[in-house]
């Protein structure tokens, strides 16, 4: 699937409300909002309709949310509640001068990603953490959740009609390390990210910029 598939794909996704993800914040947000200590901001990659994001600005955080779908962004920012949560339709490789602005007069900041890794390909995934490694502060953290391989034949409550790519655990684990981070918590496996029937195999970490 070509990026202009998948961004066409997400742009009319996002255009249903009602088919959207749920507005809640996820279980991965519920367990890194406990680890955001002492950072100054939160910036999220893939914040698709803001559930995560607006539940950490909700907690006083600096929030900048990215996403290539424009759809997603304007349903972002219609339904944002907090004046320090900026949303902007931008990729991810597109994001340098977003996120050096965001990191002006801040020490250190933490880095969200649910379910991004696996909806960019390789190369993209690669160049993204090589952009973390070179413009984050020192002692900043990423919190990265993604679908496993072992996921792959699981059926799936929104089908299987767009780009998923399932990732071995332990090589996106030396993929961070490889880039410049330390990993403080990992873990794979069932029940961190149920939603309704489905069950998905992801993989968690948590890592620090070196």
């Amino acid at each position: 699937m070509s990026r202009a598939e998948k961004s066409s794909y997400w742009d009319a996704f996002y255009s249903s409300r009602k088919k959207g993800a749920p507005a809640y914040p996820s279980q991965f947000a519920a367990f890194a909002i406990n680890e955001l200590t002492d950072v100054d901001g939160v910036i999220e990659f893939g914040c698709g309709n803001g559930r995560d994001s607006e539940f950490f600005a909700a907690y006083g955080f600096d929030l900048l949310g990215l996403d290539a779908s424009a759809e997603a962004i304007d349903l972002c920012r219609s339904r944002s509640a907090h004046e320090h949560a900026r949303y902007v339709q931008c990729p991810a490789g597109a994001a340098r001068d977003e996120i050096t602005s965001f990191l002006s007069g801040k020490r250190k900041v933490a880095v969200y990603a649910r379910f991004f890794l696996h909806a960019i390909d390789e190369d993209e995934a690669n160049a993204f953490l090589d952009l973390l490694s070179v413009l984050l502060p020192a002692q900043s953290r990423v919190f990265f959740e993604y679908r496993t391989v072992d996921d792959a034949d699981q059926e799936k409550t929104f089908g299987t009609d767009h780009y998923r790519r399932y990732l071995d655990h332990s090589d996106m684990l030396a993929n961070i390390e490889r880039a410049g981070f330390s990993i403080d918590y990992q873990i794979e496996g069932h029940g961190l990210a149920k939603f309704r029937d489905e069950d998905a195999k992801v993989g968690r970490c948590v890592a620090q910029k070196n």
